[in-house]
């Protein structure tokens, strides 16, 4: 993991505790292989308004590239990863976790 996706991923730790985070697209330039773009899911607990907590955690982010953001429920995750025709499962099976609370 690159530091500039830690940093992102530490970014929306300070405004949120989720139950996962998920990289599933990083965009790289062909020459140089930079990072100019990448592709985050968060998925947080039941209670939390996925609605107002989307802007918060892109105005918290301190990457200076675009990061996409996905924002689900848990509830929301597991019914839309049940059907493996949806990006939510998509996401599942492309995805590379980053980040899950240890217990």
């Amino acid at each position: 993991m690159t530091d500039l996706i830690k940093q992102t991923a530490d970014d929306i730790l300070r405004i949120c505790r989720p139950e996962k985070i998920i990289l599933f697209a990083e965009k790289r330039t062909m020459a140089t292989g930079k990072l100019k773009a990448l592709s985050l899911c968060v998925i947080v607990p039941d209670d939390v308004d996925c609605r107002k907590l989307r802007p918060r955690l892109h105005l918290a982010i301190s990457a200076d590239v675009p990061v996409n953001l996905s924002v689900y429920t848990a509830e929301e995750w597991e019914d839309l990863c049940a059907d493996e025709t949806s990006y939510a499962a998509w996401i599942a099976r492309k995805g590379q976790v980053i980040y899950e609370p240890t217990t």
